[in-house]
């Protein structure tokens, strides 16, 4: 006969169980998530960061990026498909016009839809040392993403075009 104690004891056990389980377990969400989180990671440039750690970075960053990936900015009215190679590329050219530059995002909302896509909004903000002068930029952006091969990938991001307050 089981006795008090050791049901309550087993309970207890299958409540942490589980509690672990749910916020351990890697859900969507908790992917796309930390996708956001290594692109503020990568993303930022320390002072006097060696050239091969910003190639190791860019191509960590190009990596997050279907091939090809759709890149819209609004407020030049640019659009273009572009493969990861020649993402990876610009975004070592990028990153070398800063001295330093932190990168964080903001404002996250996330929507996964059924077919395996999500969109993400969100605001990202640079903040760092360009040529001599001080950075500080914020842009809104859109991001969809796709599971392509069970990883999730950008598939398109659009900064948006904000007016000035």
């Amino acid at each position: 006969m089981v006795s008090g104690k050791t049901f309550l004891l087993a309970g207890l056990l299958a409540l942490v169980a589980g509690g672990l389980a749910v916020r351990y377990w890697p859900g969507d969400e908790r992917a796309i998530r930390n996708q956001l989180a290594l692109i503020e990671e990568v993303g930022s440039k320390e002072l006097a960061e060696p050239p091969v750690e910003a190639l190791v970075k860019a191509t960590r960053l190009a990596a997050l990026c279907s091939d090809p990936c759709r890149l819209i900015v609004a407020s030049v009215r640019h659009a273009g498909d572009y493969p990861r190679k020649q993402i990876q590329d610009r975004i070592v050219m990028v990153r070398s016009w800063y001295t330093q530059v932190r990168i964080s995002l903001h404002d996250i909302t996330l929507v996964l839809a059924e077919n395996n896509t999500a969109v993400v909004r969100g605001t990202i903000r640079l903040r760092g040392q360009g040529s001599g002068e001080a950075i500080a930029e914020a842009q809104e952006f859109r991001a969809e993403l796709g599971k392509i091969d069970g990883q999730w990938l950008i598939t398109a991001i659009e900064f948006i075009e904000v007016l000035e307050q």
